[in-house]
This record gives C-alpha cells, sequence and structure tokens, in this order.
C-alpha cells in the first residue's frame, strides 16, 4: 500500500512540475514585458509657440506596443506623417520607466502668458490611466516636468528621423 501511495504521490509530483515553467525554456508570454500590456496607449504631443509659420514644429507621437506614429503639423498643415513598427526594446523601456512620469505634477500657470509651449502626455492602459499630464510651459512653470516626460519619451521619439529631416524649414 505504502509502495503505491508513494508512487502515484511521486507521479503526480511530476506530472505537476511538468506544469511549471523550466528556466531554460522560454515560454511564449501573451503580454509583452516592461510593465505596460499590449493594450496600452501613449499619446505625446508638443505644441510649439507662435512662430512664423516656416518655422513652427508641431507633433504628436502615438504608441502602442505594435506600432508607433509621429504626425508633424505647422498650424495644421501636415507636415509629414510617418508610422514604424514599435521596437520592443522601446516599448519594455517604455513600461519598466512608466513612474518617472506617472507621478509628476502640473503647476498652474497664470492667465494671459504668451509665446509659451505645452506638452501632453497619456499613458492609457485599457481602462486606467497610468499618466495624464497637460504641461503649459509658460515662463519657466512645468519646465522640469516637461523635460522629465521629453526624456521619457525619447526612446519612442528615436524610432523617427529628426525634426528638420521630418520637416524641414522653409
Amino acid at each position: 500500500m505504502n509502495a503505491r501511495l508513494s508512487s502515484a504521490l511521486v507521479v503526480g509530483a511530476l506530472l505537476l512540475a511538468g506544469c511549471g515553467s523550466d528556466p531554460a525554456t522560454p515560454q511564449e508570454s501573451a503580454e509583452p514585458t516592461g510593465g505596460l500590456s499590449s493594450d496600452a496607449l501613449i499619446t505625446y504631443q508638443f505644441l510649439d509657440s507662435s512662430v512664423p509659420p516656416p518655422y513652427h514644429r508641431s507633433f504628436e507621437l502615438t504608441v502602442t506596443a505594435k506600432e508607433s506614429r509621429i504626425v508633424v503639423d505647422s498650424y495644421g498643415d501636415v507636415l509629414a506623417d510617418e508610422k514604424v513598427p514599435t521596437d520592443p526594446e522601446v516599448w519594455n523601456t517604455l513600461g519598466s520607466t512608466i513612474d518617472q512620469v506617472s507621478s509628476l505634477t502640473v503647476a498652474q500657470t497664470e492667465q494671459g502668458c504668451t509665446g509659451g509651449t505645452a506638452t501632453s502626455l497619456a499613458v492609457i492602459e485599457g481602462d486606467q490611466v497610468l499618466a495624464d499630464l497637460m504641461l503649459d510651459e509658460c515662463a519657466g512653470a512645468n519646465a522640469e516636468a516637461a523635460e522629465a516626460v521629453d526624456a521619457w519619451i525619447a526612446p519612442a521619439r528615436g524610432q523617427f528621423p529628426s525634426m528638420d529631416v521630418l520637416a524641414p524649414e522653409g
């Protein structure tokens, strides 16, 4: 009896062990690693200050696990619209560093300030908002937060040519 019970326990343990993951064998994952799920959406916008059209460049960058897109405009005229597959390393970097932007605070600026720029960032994962920032950069307000957002999004922005190549002045 004890021999049968012992054999049954050994077989059961082997079956359970077979259901686990073998560290030597990479496992397929439905979710990318790095902290953001495959259904997350990142939207970054830079709104340039009012300057003559040859120099005005605002842009929107959208990033998902599969695709990144940048649209550059000058006062509503689309100057560039490009898409690339999102580099998995970029996606992992953004996901693993999301805390750098999710806890930023926004300073309210005074009314009537002209000539400033604005940066916005939204990171949505399913029905959860991980970051939602609108940084009005006027008279130095929100400069540190805007720099942090720019540094965080830089890997995604780096998937595209520089602005002078995407939308040359002139």
